[in-house]
């Protein structure tokens, strides 16, 4: 019988196959290091336990920071890969319990998965990676001892994605994600999109940007974007799309980096970069970090949420109208 330990790294292995892996800033393609290894060789290197390697806790510290901010559909990727990082140190210590206490190591295995999640999730704000890794680890080992200690020999029979199920939930939420519904505040959408499309056209035109943008829609319209990383459009937007023969809608941070230094993000907010690595430190820094060798960076999706600048989709013809409106004033 596998035990979720099993589980967890089959599911990884599955997701990640043998391609490369950027456990940096998550994308491969925009990573500035470009020799990736496959995640079996990058698991190997990875040391938590007590000789931990700085290098290894950068890396924790990045997928730290993937699981809480990637796309809703990567959040659960990055979440089992840092549960998978945990499993070796947890291998021999629960096998060692099972055998002091006659107890099924796989419910012991279940009990240290449990804490660790029980731990991740009820983290809040930015502590420091170094400390939410002795946290997990923690409450995972406090979590298997309270178990043979009660004395209750009973096997899980839900799978890992029961542990895992509300992993697609806002952060700062605490409702699930099955209960959460947007109302629909605008009376005519169709007519809100091609307004929004048009306030940032005028906007990339005042700022000078308009011909970086259109380079970029240029390429929208040749087709040279993967389809998985079109935003999901509405009915209304489908018959749109039909009549351009593709879907041409991008959001706003599709023109901008994707990540960006650490000093430039702290002075975003308002801080010297000595200022935002105390805070950094001290687990009071609104943004996360990511690590690439011994540099940081900061996601600009991150950014924007934090700024309270929100991600429109919007459409190419809109943007240009919008341009075109300031052009001739």
């Amino acid at each position: 019988m596998h035990d979720v330990f099993t589980l967890i790294s089959e599911r990884v292995l599955r997701v990640c196959g043998g391609e490369p892996i950027c456990a940096h800033v998550g994308d491969v393609r925009a990573c500035v290091i470009k020799n990736h290894s496959s995640y079996q060789m990058l698991r190997e290197k990875v040391r938590l336990g007590r000789s931990k390697s700085v290098a290894s806790l950068h890396l924790w510290e990045s997928v730290g920071t993937l699981a809480r901010e990637s796309d809703q559909q990567d959040r659960e990727k990055w979440l089992l890969i840092l549960l998978d990082l945990l499993t070796p140190y947890f291998r021999g210590w629960s096998k060692e319990l099972a055998r002091k206490w006659n107890y099924e190591v796989t419910d012991i295995r279940s009990a240290m998965v449990e804490g660790a999640l029980e731990a991740w999730f009820s983290v809040t704000g930015g502590m420091p990676s170094k400390e939410l890794l002795d946290i997990m680890m923690t409450r995972a080992f406090t979590g298997a001892r309270g178990l043979v200690e009660a004395g209750r020999s009973e096997t899980c029979t839900a799978s890992v994605a029961y542990l895992i199920a509300d992993v697609d939930r806002e952060e700062d939420s605490t409702l699930r994600a099955s209960s959460i519904v947007e109302a629909v505040t605008m009376l005519d959408p169709d007519t809100d999109e091609r307004i929004r499309g048009e306030r940032a056209g005028s906007l990339l035109q005042r700022m000078g940007a308009m011909d970086h943008v259109k380079i970029f829609h240029e390429k929208l319209r040749s087709g040279c974007r993967d389809e998985a990383d079109a935003p999901v459009i509405t009915p209304t937007q489908v018959g749109r799309s039909w009549a351009d023969g593709k879907n041409l809608y991008y959001r706003i941070s599709d023109l901008l980096p994707q990540y960006i230094g650490f000093s430039e993000a702290a002075s975003i907010v308002g801080l010297s970069e000595s200022q935002a690595s105390k805070m950094a430190g001290k687990g009071s820094l609104s943004f996360r970090v990511l690590w690439i060798g011994n540099s940081r960076f900061v996601s600009v999706k991150s950014l924007m949420r934090i700024l309270g600048i929100q991600d429109s989709i919007v459409h190419p013809d809109d943007v240009e109208n919008g341009a075109s409106h300031v052009g001739k004033e």
